[in-house]
């Protein structure tokens, strides 16, 4: 015999858990967030390119 967690019902049917686990949705989003933390000043930065204007 196995434990059994959580109510065990008397006809010996297991109990299904139905909850979602949320924890690696926050680690994802953890990380999602710190790489765009990252990457966000890198992109905001700009080079300063003279273009040749259009001649006609």
């Amino acid at each position: 015999m196995g434990m059994s967690i959580g109510a065990a019902s008397d006809d010996g049917e297991d109990q299904m858990n139905s909850s979602i686990n949320t924890t690696p949705l926050v680690d994802v989003m953890l990380v999602l967030l710190i790489i765009f933390l990252i990457t966000i000043p890198v992109v905001t930065q700009s080079v300063k390119l003279q273009l040749p204007r259009e001649t006609n």
